[in-house]
């Protein structure tokens, strides 16, 4: 089968290994879409703090079963049934595996970032770690559960409820799933971004509030939109400058999540968070209910995917497809690999 490695920051190469031996309690999935993710992207950069090449990327993929192991329950799958998976190879006995939050596992590996992913034809994954899928789902819209996933925990982590307002950082993909997602529990959201073309995007999936934080003063616009501030922020960028701005636009007593992947130090007021008891939290990933929700959501008609899926390149074409992104950052979202 073909595979495509990252083999240093900035260039992949296309090997031809041996399919994957399914283990006794694996399922063989083969890969029809790959996405790329802002963490591919900070890895292909060198800039991602908990990844390192050589790697073969791909954490949000479909595509359909074609073998099942000895020990998996047969029941639960089918051969070409598709499916997607949740890329968290977990211990299964650590503190927080036990009571449930295997996504902070003491041994977390990802897929695609501290093993091996799915920009390959084919991959064996533990059978627990699959999510089998409707007939009726686009493999497409299928690689983007994880993504839409990501945005649910986020909401879950940040205690969102109907009629809270919420404040998005960052209009990219995740920030855009988030906002869906925190729209479905009823909250009242506005997203900030400095790209016009971006927020045009949000706007067009069916977000009233944007902030242009180049050309407006954010609290200012926030009050406009809320005579009691903001709730809960999302800051869904992981840049030092955002994540500050975060802590100083927080109303008293309301929260902020940080979302996006922060690869360098940052000199927090903590002042501000001692004053105004703030609640400061850190985001990780998703566990299998919010995988579920995910798929609920794109079955009931309430996250649109397929208008966040800016163009789609072979697998042989991955290298042009990371320097599409890099080239056109400002109007791409999210860019598949057909494999």
């Amino acid at each position: 089968m073909i595979q495509a490695k990252l083999v240093q920051s900035g260039r992949f190469e296309l090997e031809e290994v041996a399919k994957p031996q399914v283990r006794a309690n694996e399922v063989l999935i083969r890969v029809k879409n790959a996405g790329i993710c802002g963490t591919d992207i900070h890895s292909f950069n060198g800039k991602h703090p908990f990844i390192s090449t050589p790697i073969v990327p791909g954490h949000e993929f479909s595509g359909v079963i074609v073998e099942i192991g000895q020990e998996v329950p047969q029941e639960m799958f089918s051969i070409d049934q598709k499916a997607t998976v949740e890329p968290s190879l977990v211990c299964g006995k650590c503190y927080n595996c036990q009571i449930g939050r295997y996504n902070i596992c003491d041994h977390l590996i990802v897929l695609g970032c501290q093993t091996d992913g799915a920009f390959k034809e084919f991959i064996s994954v533990p059978w627990q770690k699959v999510v089998p899928l409707d007939d009726f789902m686009s493999f497409e819209d299928a690689a983007m559960l994880e993504p839409l996933a990501v945005g649910i925990h986020a909401v879950e982590i940040g205690k969102v409820n109907r009629g809270d307002h919420v404040l998005v950082i960052g209009s990219g993909v995740i920030g855009l799933l988030l906002a869906q997602a925190a729209e479905v529990r009823g909250a009242i959201v506005t997203i900030v971004d400095i790209s016009e073309k971006r927020l045009s995007k949000a706007i067009d999936l069916g977000i009233k509030n944007v902030i242009n934080s180049s050309k407006e003063d954010i609290l200012t616009s926030i009050n406009m939109i809320s005579k009691n501030g903001i709730d809960t922020i999302f800051e869904c960028v992981g840049h030092p400058s955002t994540i500050l701005q975060s802590i100083e636009i927080a109303r008293k007593g309301s929260r902020v999540v940080i979302v996006g992947v922060v690869n360098e130090g940052v000199m927090l007021p903590v002042n501000l968070i001692q004053d105004r008891e703030l609640e400061l939290l850190g985001d990780l990933m998703y566990t299998k209910k919010d995988f579920d929700k995910a798929k609920n959501l794109v079955a009931e008609g309430k996250a649109n995917l397929k208008d966040l899926q800016t163009k789609t390149f072979d697998l042989k074409d991955v290298q042009s497809a990371f320097e599409f992104i890099e080239q056109y950052k400002d109007t791409t979202f999210k860019v598949l690999l057909r494999v």
